[in-house]
């Protein structure tokens, strides 16, 4: 369903503060190849994404992070602009891609992120990680699984499901990559995502982190839980 684009020149954009890019399928795929997600998106709809370029003096391309937010922004929190920075990471995240939406739908978004970024902006296409929170999180770990080739790695925060066999072609590849679980002692998604942990281990996935924040409940971890888990993945 997705190949990874070419990239082509950077255009100039403020980093340290976010901002929008707004396109169609039409617009990024062309007309016959957009036609083929008619039945999930519509050719014409506008699509928009925040996004967010790291601060810093690094003259090494930045790797991303597409994140899937369960809200339907996909503004940043703002604890984790520095992390960003000093990981060197763009963000981006698709707005109107909520839990309420149809999980194919917020799918395709998440992977047209990185074709509507790679227009506009240069980066690392050996470091792209998939991300995203609570529901979010459930959808981000479909994605690691079912394109192992684009993400090389994953972190799932308070949300995460195993692949199911017939959508994973590829599990050999996928184990390939690295993956980070993160939940919070006080997490209502604690136990399941310490049991996913494990089932991914008994996999053969051995590059795995499992973090359980104490205090931490169903929300977004502060910027040194987040800055242990990019580091993992890097």
């Amino acid at each position: 369903m997705f190949l990874l684009p070419g990239i082509t020149n950077a255009q100039d954009k403020p980093t340290g503060d976010g901002f929008q890019i707004q396109q169609t399928l039409n617009q990024l795929l062309g007309e016959d190849q957009a036609a083929r997600y008619q039945k999930i998106l519509s050719p014409d709809e506008a699509i928009s994404w925040y996004v967010y370029l790291p601060n810093n003096n690094s003259t090494v391309k930045p790797g991303v992070m597409v994140y899937v937010s369960p809200r339907e922004t996909g503004k940043i929190d703002s604890r984790w602009r520095s992390v960003m920075d000093q990981q060197n990471l763009i963000y981006i995240a698709a707005n109107d891609s909520g839990n309420r939406k149809a999980v194919n739908r917020r799918m395709v978004l998440a992977t047209m992120a990185i074709k509507a970024l790679a227009q506009q902006h240069s980066f690392a296409t050996d470091h792209i990680i998939v991300a995203g929170f609570s529901g979010g999180g459930r959808v981000a770990s479909k994605l690691a699984s079912q394109y192992p080739e684009v993400f090389t790695g994953a972190l799932y925060i308070c949300g995460v499901d195993y692949w199911k066999k017939d959508q994973t072609p590829r599990v050999e590849r996928l184990l390939q990559n690295r993956f980070v679980f993160l939940t919070g002692s006080r997490d209502f998604n604690r136990d399941e995502t310490k049991r996913i942990y494990r089932r991914y281990i008994k996999a053969g996935a051995q590059q795995s982190k499992l973090m359980v924040i104490p205090g931490l409940s169903h929300e977004h971890p502060d910027a040194a839980a987040l800055t242990e888990a990019l580091q993992f993945l890097n």
